[in-house]
């Protein structure tokens, strides 16, 4: 065997545990890092700012107050149910970022962190044309 540092067999053995575990070590390390910085970019999800125009162009798309029979909320999602579909403006709904599905007269929205504000907006909109 080559014995370049003139160390006998045992330090050899030694020299070669603390190597191995030293390279262990900077390998966990480096691992530990990059799952760290993984779960930290999680994605961000985009949030969109709730104001009177914003309501407003949401009453207008749903063929404004006139159009809207009844209201109801649950959890993130907002419950709709319109007298005429055909005056529901699913294009402005899209530009609103608005998921909206339908099914026969009535749309359900999914309003993420603003459904209690919508909700509250639109009765107060039907209650001011009654």
């Amino acid at each position: 065997m080559w014995n370049l540092l003139d160390i006998n067999e045992e330090y050899h053995l030694i020299l070669n545990i603390v190597s191995i575990t030293l390279l262990l070590l900077i390998l966990l390390i480096l691992v530990v890092r990059f799952v760290r910085k993984k779960t930290k970019q999680a994605p961000k999800e985009k949030q969109v700012f709730i104001d009177k125009i914003y309501l407003e162009r949401l009453a207008l798309a749903l063929g404004n107050e006139g159009n809207i029979k009844s209201l109801s909320a649950e959890h993130q999602r907002l419950k709709i149910i319109v007298n005429d579909i055909k005056k529901v403006d699913s294009k402005q709904l899209s530009e609103l970022s608005i998921p909206t599905f339908l099914k026969g007269k009535e749309l359900t929205l999914l309003i993420k962190n603003h459904t209690k504000e919508v909700l509250s907006y639109l009765n107060d909109k039907i209650r001011e044309e009654n």
